[in-house]
């Protein structure tokens, strides 16, 4: 979608409620709108101005979450990652208990009819309590009324960290029922390509200067992950830029090494491009590789704007599943849903159609991603 495009559905949508672009369609009252991945937003100046974003605004995690700025240094409405983005939510439309939970409530019903059986919730709203958000289950499962069951994950987003084994500890406790089980520590590791928050290797080719960034130094890394394995606790790694990916593949062969020997199921999730001297890494330390099947189409977003951002070869190598699993790897499939890519699906086979095929659903002629 273009801006134009995006710039008539508001139009259109304001048009229908009380009046007829971002400010010239909503010149009065705040208006956000988020990227179909969650990791970035688009405000309009009135939401800025509720919130008390202004040009000496500090950013929450410089370079990584952040208040995106003109040339003359104002804030021009582009908001990346999630600390960045809390600060303007909270100011106008906070995420509730409630709200989470007439959304949880609605979605039920199609999850139920879609066959899923079990949810991995990969991190609720690091907003407030994570346990009150993850209650949620609890209160739907007392009421006889949650028809699956829930391993969820205690979130950590970016430093401080020194609390997160006491508050995974905490919020295990807390949330532990016959159907609902807290069950890992989710570390975001890094953004998104398309925001420029992905941590690569080599450079963006649309942004030669940049190879984005990560919320955690590499110390940070070392240290983070290695008192979380020593606590026994497994980890599930946001890492959609390659440097991601090794920096967490590095940092868990030194907490292998370091403490004893048990049965880890570390993961590493998204994968959209990793090194070819990373993937062998994966079997060698035990660390699944979940891959967010439906992502793997030749859809507008993937062959044109994640292509402009890797440039080739990088571009022709997305996705390579095969690569390690030919090393003796193990992998598995998420949806990322409601988080996702230009294809946002609950439902598992769907997702595994796209996963198989590297197709489209809808059309049998639809382009093949390669490789």
């Amino acid at each position: 979608m273009t801006i134009p495009d995006a710039l008539a559905r508001v139009r259109d949508a304001a048009a229908a409620h009380d009046r007829a672009d971002l400010d010239r369609v909503l010149p009065d009252r705040p208006g956000f709108f988020f990227a179909v991945d969650a990791h970035s937003m688009w405000a309009n100046s009135k939401a800025l101005e509720v919130a008390g974003i202004h040009r000496d605004t500090p950013d929450p995690v410089p370079g990584f979450s952040y208040y995106a700025k003109d040339g003359k240094g104002e804030p021009r409405g582009y908001i990346l990652e999630i600390s960045a983005m809390l600060d303007l939510i909270d100011a106008i439309e906070p995420v509730t208990a409630e709200s989470m939970q007439r959304a949880l409530e609605d979605w039920l019903p199609h999850a139920a009819a879609a066959g899923i059986t079990s949810v991995f919730d990969a991190g609720v709203p690091p907003v407030g309590s994570q346990a009150a958000f993850l209650g949620l289950y609890n209160d739907i499962e007392r009421r006889g009324a949650l028809p699956f069951r829930v391993v969820a994950s205690y979130v950590v987003k970016a430093p401080p960290f020194d609390d997160a084994v006491a508050m995974f500890t905490q919020t295990r406790d807390e949330i532990a029922s016959d159907l609902v089980q807290v069950g890992m520590i989710k570390i975001m590791g890094d953004g998104t390509q398309g925001g420029y928050t992905a941590w690569l290797l080599d450079p963006y080719a649309d942004k030669p200067d940049s190879i984005g960034t990560s919320p955690f130094t590499e110390q940070q890394w070392g240290q983070l992950v290695g008192q979380i394995d020593a606590a026994g606790i497994d980890m599930h790694v946001h890492a959609c830029g390659e440097r991601t990916v090794r920096a967490a593949l590095d940092a868990f062969e030194a907490a292998i090494a370091k403490n004893p020997a048990r049965d880890r199921r570390h993961t590493i999730a998204h994968l959209i491009y990793v090194d070819d001297a990373d993937n062998a890494r994966f079997a060698k330390f035990g660390v699944v590789a979940q891959f967010s099947a439906n992502w793997f189409s030749a859809d507008p977003d993937t062959v044109v704007n994640l292509a402009a951002r890797y440039g080739a070869p990088r571009k022709d190598n997305f996705y390579r599943i095969q690569d390690i699993l030919h090393a003796g790897g193990r992998v598995s499939l998420g949806t990322d849903w409601p988080a996702a890519g230009y294809f946002s699906t609950y439902k598992p086979l769907e997702s595994i159609q796209i996963g198989v095929t590297r197709q489209l659903i809808g059309d049998p002629n639809a382009a093949v991603l390669g490789p």
